[in-house]
């Protein structure tokens, strides 16, 4: 854990969020920290979660939280109803402890108790309002202990990014740990997702001195659309004035047309900008999707990499000095529909291992040219221009 220099916060003129980070990129020294401080936990423990999978380091979380909720532990857990879906439904046929709460964030549509078969008018309702939002996701990866600590980044609760279970097939995360007025702040975000009954009853038992607007330049959540549309222009205004390098690292590359125009001007202008997406997608299209913008980012002077060994699903972005880390990609799902959380990196020396760590994976990658592109099979070049249609559903 690393203590942050106090003179940060004099430069910034804020009150720190939180006063010291972590990062991880082991999946598996990620889990193990999480779950030693469930293990340690006295009053609260909430878990807000994209992918809450039914495989054997889901269920090594849930007996953890069971054991907290047993001796007292209140715990709240939202799960998104389609990321999470498999496991939900497990939740449906098994007991747990009265301490545990859970709220899925709009259901699955094919996804039915034994009530609403018995009602079919009802069901046709929920099937219908269901769909209506399908598109909505909560894809936050958020764990708070106690209202002292926060676990974050791109880290899903499945096995898939763990070396114990997948070996070298583990995919390519970042994860960060803080302690601090964050993790308050990050269980108030949590409670408007819950309802707003939930929001109010937390936000008024918070000292009103020490509350922190959603807006604090070191976080950056999209609680709603007008903090959705502050995030995207500041976005934009950060790449407009980039001076030294624009860095992206996504493992979801389908950005506005507006982001590509400011990476192309940027790259015009002389800044070294570099793109590090991944060969391998837990979606299969993913990989033709994502080239649709290559031509004219590699005219305009854009060096774009492929990393191959394994899936990059961190999403790490360097603008300059602004280093951030979270689960925000660079396409329509995160900008427009989903719930998403990132965080400022405030430590020198982890910016210096988040460099490193970009290096590191760009030198084992494959670099993008005009004449690779050419050489494409025609009938790839098509799909990718198919599917781009449907990029407003990715």
């Amino acid at each position: 854990m690393s203590d942050l220099p106090a003179h940060i916060f004099r430069r910034s003129g804020l009150p720190p969020l939180w006063t010291s980070e972590a990062l991880y990129f082991s999946g598996d020294e990620f889990y193990a920290d999480i779950l030693r401080d469930i293990d340690k936990a006295n009053s609260l423990v909430t878990v807000e979660m994209y992918i809450f999978e039914d495989d054997p380091l889901g269920e090594r979380f849930f007996q953890s939280l069971e054991v907290a909720a047993k001796r007292g532990v209140r715990v709240l857990l939202m799960l998104d109803g389609v990321g999470s879906h498999r496991f939900i439904q497990k939740l449906q046929t098994r007991e747990y402890n009265a301490n545990i709460k859970i709220k899925v964030y709009n259901p699955h549509p094919w996804s039915f108790t034994n009530e609403h078969f018995v009602d079919y008018f009802r069901m046709v309702s929920v099937f219908f309002k269901r769909l209506f939002g399908v598109n909505r996701r909560n894809h936050r990866k958020l764990i708070t202990i106690d209202e002292r600590t926060v676990y974050s980044g791109s880290f899903n609760i499945t096995t898939a990014h763990s070396k114990e279970f997948k070996q070298d097939e583990a995919w390519h995360d970042i994860g960060l740990r803080m302690t601090g007025w964050v993790a308050p702040l990050m269980v108030l975000a949590m409670m408007r997702s819950w309802g707003l009954t939930a929001f109010f009853r937390y936000r008024r038992k918070m000292p009103k001195k020490r509350f922190i607007s959603f807006k604090h330049p070191d976080v950056r959540l999209n609680q709603d659309f007008r903090l959705r549309r502050h995030l995207y222009k500041d976005f934009l205004q950060r790449l407009k004035k980039s001076r030294a390098r624009i860095w992206l690292s996504t493992g979801y590359f389908q950005p506005k047309r507006r982001i590509i125009r400011l990476l192309k001007s940027a790259a015009k202008r002389g800044v070294d900008v570099r793109i590090l997406l991944s060969t391998k997608s837990d979606v299969f299209y993913y990989s033709l999707l994502q080239t649709y913008y290559h031509y004219e980012l590699l005219k305009a002077g854009v060096r774009i990499y492929e990393f191959d060994p394994t899936v990059i699903h961190a999403k790490n972005y360097f603008i300059d000095e602004w280093v951030t880390v979270g689960s925000t990609n660079l396409n329509y799902r995160s900008f427009m529909h989903d719930l998403e959380v990132d965080f400022r990196i405030q430590h020198p020396d982890n910016k210096k291992r988040l460099n490193k760590n970009f290096e590191d994976q760009q030198m084992a990658s494959r670099e993008v040219t005009l004449e690779s592109l050419n050489a494409r099979k025609w009938w790839l070049q098509l799909f990718s221009r198919f599917v781009f249609l449907f990029r407003y559903w990715n």
